[in-house]
């Protein structure tokens, strides 16, 4: 049951913080980046699907449907909060961003505490701080240029998948396997 809750509590958290203080009014201006947010936590889910970085063993939903909570409730009124409140100055936007980033960290070093979340192939807390403060200049930059946005994001996506030896291909190619034989 504790953790049910431990899930349950940043959802309604992050959904009545969007409900109160989110820009309502302009949603359809921040609808793509929040669908770039949800796709890439997707993208995830299909690129490491047989070798995941983190996962939460104690989901009280199956899987897909604990994903879907997870985008619809956390991940798009985290967007509709940010872009709605994003400031306008380098200084304030840095600020801004490094505080997303603590919000997230915080949530997370909870859920590592609790067992919420565990790390795999060599995943770590500190990689999910390099993650974060990647994602959120990400989602800010997908608000005012969505292709650049997309392409850094593949290009990290690439970067993490070599890093942690995940293929790019499934094909195997009989001169290269003799090749390495020699």
């Amino acid at each position: 049951m504790r953790h049910i809750l431990l899930r349950i509590i940043p959802v309604f958290v992050f959904l009545f913080s969007a409900y109160r203080w989110g820009d309502w009014k302009r949603w359809q201006r921040y609808y793509p980046t929040m669908l770039f947010f949800g796709f890439g936590d997707l993208i995830y889910i299909t690129v490491f699907h047989d070798k995941v970085l983190w996962d939460f063993p104690t989901n009280f939903l199956v899987s897909s449907l604990d994903e879907l909570l997870l985008i619809f409730g956390i991940f798009f009124p985290t967007t509709l909060l940010l872009l709605t409140y994003y400031p306008q100055k380098l200084y304030c936007q840095i600020s801004y961003i490094i505080m997303w980033i603590a919000i997230y960290m915080f949530i997370e070093v909870v859920d590592l505490i609790t067992g919420i979340i565990v790390y795999s192939n060599g995943w770590s807390i500190w990689w999910s701080l390099l993650h974060n403060t990647v994602q959120f200049p990400l989602i800010a930059l997908h608000h005012r240029k969505p292709l650049l946005s997309w392409i850094i994001a593949l290009i990290f996506l690439a970067i993490i998948m070599n890093i942690f030896n995940v293929p790019f291909t499934v094909i195997e190619y009989p001169i290269v396997n003799k090749m390495q034989n020699c």
